[in-house]
């Protein structure tokens, strides 16, 4: 058997635009005519291998490719260059429920989409207690599809995907729509196939997802293959590219690198190729951890999350900290720092670095949250100061709960405690 599941060689996909009608009739009939025409590459020159068994996520920003490759991928676009070979039965979880047909019932088309899928009538038969009662629709599964919810679509579409045996099981976001409770069954029924030996090729930008769910990171940007390796490193340079005035791989000067290794897998780190001492201090790095000490960006609600600015001084003085919390529409959760937590900063001399960690219990509500650091310096009084760095908004973090099989500890949107200490 072949070991290889999937394999990409310089696949590029190009997309021709068309400054009006006339130039795409002209460019039909006349190829040669281009005026008014350009093209856009949505991919180019990517080639990675999945061996058989691999558990691989594909991150990047939208836009970065992600979708295009998958389709590619799937079958259902042809590259405009390169090859694609992919070795077993494929379940793609891309837009699901797409092929649906709404005046059937459910009954009907999972019977249609296991058969779509290769299986026969006899093994979907066989299997169909197990689909309906995973799907959890209850009396639905014989009504038309026309009258589900878009959650009910979901498990449905989900269940037919993942019990039809295949040998590569492709996801993209498809699980975004879907209720909490549901997926967290879905993710857990993922592990399982993966243990089983089921080639995993998963796309989200939940990177805790990603970090629990694959070995291996591919991250995309604007069409290439920015990094292929650990995913750690992939989530690392994945959240690095929040800072979007700096590129992905950027040199930073050796001095700088090596400043960061006080702070293990920083989630983010300044790639400034030279000191601005125009400033009186800044951010070199941002590491987080769990109550382990772990690097980590995905937490249990009210357990202890340990964030770390690692920071350089440019002039005599004292420097605040300042961190800020805000969730997925953009609310601040929380504003805390070192001034309203009336700790004293230490007088720090021209060219020392030093790392202040902030010690939070995540009494937040299950969610993604995103987070943003700030340098001050104090004013004479002492009562104000002036931002003299801050790094970009970091995230996603995120922070969970089963609220299905447990009580939580709260209720309402948060209620958080919070320390900190400078380490010199």
């Amino acid at each position: 058997m072949n070991e290889i599941a999937i394999s990409v060689k310089d696949v590029g996909k190009c997309y021709r635009v068309f400054d009006n009608n006339r130039s795409r009739l002209l460019h039909h009939f006349v190829p040669a005519h281009t005026k008014g025409m350009r093209e856009v590459w949505a991919l180019r020159d990517v080639s990675f291998e999945i061996k058989r068994g691999e558990s691989v996520a594909i991150i990047g920003r939208n836009g970065g490719g992600k979708s295009t490759l998958l389709e590619i991928l799937t079958g259902t676009l042809t590259p405009t260059t390169g090859q694609v070979t992919v070795n077993g039965r494929v379940s793609a979880l891309l837009e699901l429920g797409s092929g649906f047909n709404p005046e059937y019932s459910g009954r009907d088309n999972v019977i249609l989409n296991g058969l779509l899928l290769g299986l026969t009538k006899e093994q979907i038969l066989s299997r169909f207690d197990e689909i309906e009662a995973f799907a959890e629709i209850g009396p639905a599964i014989d009504r038309p599809v026309k009258t589900y919810s878009s959650g009910m679509m979901v498990r449905l579409a989900f269940a037919v995907q993942v019990l039809s045996d295949p040998d590569i099981l492709i996801i993209d976001e498809a699980l975004s729509v879907g209720d909490f409770f549901f997926q967290q069954k879905c993710l857990s029924y993922i592990k399982g196939l993966h243990e089983n030996g089921v080639t995993l090729l998963f796309v989200s930008h939940d990177m805790g997802a990603v970090r629990d769910t694959c070995e291996r990171g591919i991250l995309l940007k604007k069409g290439q293959i920015a990094f292929d390796g650990s995913n750690l490193e992939a989530i690392r340079r994945y959240f690095h590219q929040n800072d979007s005035s700096e590129e992905i791989g950027s040199a930073t000067s050796p001095a700088r690198l090596a400043a960061t290794d006080r702070i293990e897998s920083p989630i983010w780190r300044s790639t400034t190729l030279e000191e601005d001492k125009t400033r009186k201090a800044t951010i070199l790095a941002v590491g987080m951890t769990n109550d382990k000490g772990e690097p980590s960006t995905h937490f249990r609600m009210a357990s202890i999350a340990r964030f770390r600015l690692h920071f350089d001084t440019f002039v005599d003085g004292g420097r605040h900290v300042h961190l800020e919390i805000k969730n997925k529409n953009n609310q601040l959760v929380t504003s805390i720092g070192t001034f309203g937590m009336g700790l004293t900063s230490p007088t720090f001399a021209a060219n020392d670095e030093a790392v202040f960690e902030f010690e939070l219990q995540l009494s937040l509500e299950a969610g993604e949250y995103v987070c943003c650091f700030y340098l001050v310096s104090p004013s004479p009084d002492g009562k104000s100061g002036d931002v003299v760095d801050q790094t970009p908004w970091l995230g996603p973090i995120t922070v969970h709960w089963d609220y299905e099989h447990e009580i939580p500890p709260f209720n309402g949107m948060f209620g958080m405690n919070s320390g900190g200490r400078y380490i010199l």
